[in-house]
């Protein structure tokens, strides 16, 4: 019986060992995770500097020289642009699918850093093109990105999927459409990227170009056949443009069709959401008391009646070179 009394105690104490032990390690588990998530996203939005800069402080204390982010040497080579190290270690026999905690492939360091031999090398090498991060960026979003075309036809050849990977997120031909990177939209649309792929929350690649107002982006989109009335559930590209005062994009997209009377989810027409004595707003104003002429009518009839698809076809129309400028915007 008395050793059955000291057994307790003593069976007590080693259960709360072993819970200490095990909380410590959940902690300390969930606190990398946590800073690999950080470090992940400011590389993400190009902050290298930052995301070293966390990971000295809280990885490298009193442990010498380690790699951020649980990466390999894989990892660093891509990232540094070094090709012959990714080389040297691809032919010893290292991964080029290896991930850290959250997902990052040395694929997605050599198209966020721009790499394109790099890249091309860890792709020769069996490298998967469609890796996802914990938060859904793969390395095509990565090119899109920084408006890396090398490598964002690399991905697309070896059959990177040009459409967003997680719900409510932004796509690469929507982050490409963004941050004005009109030849990675133009290589995007060429490898069958829906220009009107419509997000929830987000819009479209075109509604994405108008809100960051860029012009040239939110041209190639028309040119490839974007519908210029799809923009969110709530606006339209338009309201977007209008309401920040763009009046290059708000001619561009009058031109190409766009309804001065469309309303948005507050029954607000374009004019209503610009700024009060903006030139957005004089302009529309200019523009609903002014007729339409008869041939932009007819070229955006024509356009419609041949649909997206058949756009491409408009140059072999038995036409006026004239004409077919006329029908291309030119």
């Amino acid at each position: 019986m008395t050793e059955s009394v000291e057994y307790r105690p003593f069976a007590a104490q080693l259960s709360n060992v072993y819970l200490t032990i095990l909380a410590l390690f959940c902690f300390k588990l969930f606190v990398k995770i946590t800073l690999n998530l950080l470090t992940h996203f400011y590389i993400i939005r190009g902050n290298r500097k930052e995301a070293e800069r966390i990971s000295a402080e809280f990885y490298d204390c009193g442990q010498g020289q380690r790699s951020w982010a649980d990466r390999s040497p894989l990892h660093d080579a891509a990232s540094q642009g070094r090709l012959l190290s990714l080389k040297t270690l691809i032919s010893q026999g290292h991964s080029v699918n290896v991930l850290t905690i959250d997902h990052v492939s040395p694929l997605h360091e050599a198209c966020i850093g721009n790499h394109v031999a790099c890249a091309r090398a860890l792709i020769d090498s069996g490298a998967n093109v469609n890796v996802t991060t914990i938060d859904g960026a793969t390395p095509l979003f990565n090119s899109c990105l920084v408006g890396g075309l090398g490598c964002v036809e690399a991905l697309l050849e070896s059959g990177a999927r040009p459409g967003a990977n997680v719900p409510c997120r932004f796509s690469p031909i929507h982050e490409a459409s963004s941050r004005g990177h009109s030849k990675c939209v133009e290589a995007l649309v060429m490898w069958g990227a829906d220009v009107d792929f419509d997000i929830p929350h987000v819009g479209t690649p075109l509604y994405a170009s108008c809100v960051s107002q860029q012009w040239t982006c939110a041209r190639k989109l028309l040119d490839k056949g974007a519908n210029v009335q799809k923009g969110t559930s709530f606006s339209t590209p338009l309201h977007a443009a209008a309401e920040r005062d763009c009046t290059e994009i708000v001619k561009l997209l009058l031109e190409f069709g766009a309804d001065v009377n469309a309303r948005d989810l507050e029954f607000r027409r374009p004019v209503e959401v610009a700024p009060p004595s903006s030139l957005s707003e004089g302009f529309l104003l200019v523009y609903e008391a002014t007729p339409r002429l008869l041939s932009h009518l007819c070229r955006k009839r024509i356009r419609d009646c041949l649909g997206r698809p058949r756009l491409h076809l408009l140059g072999h129309l038995p036409l006026p070179e004239a004409v077919k400028d006329f029908l291309h915007f030119r």
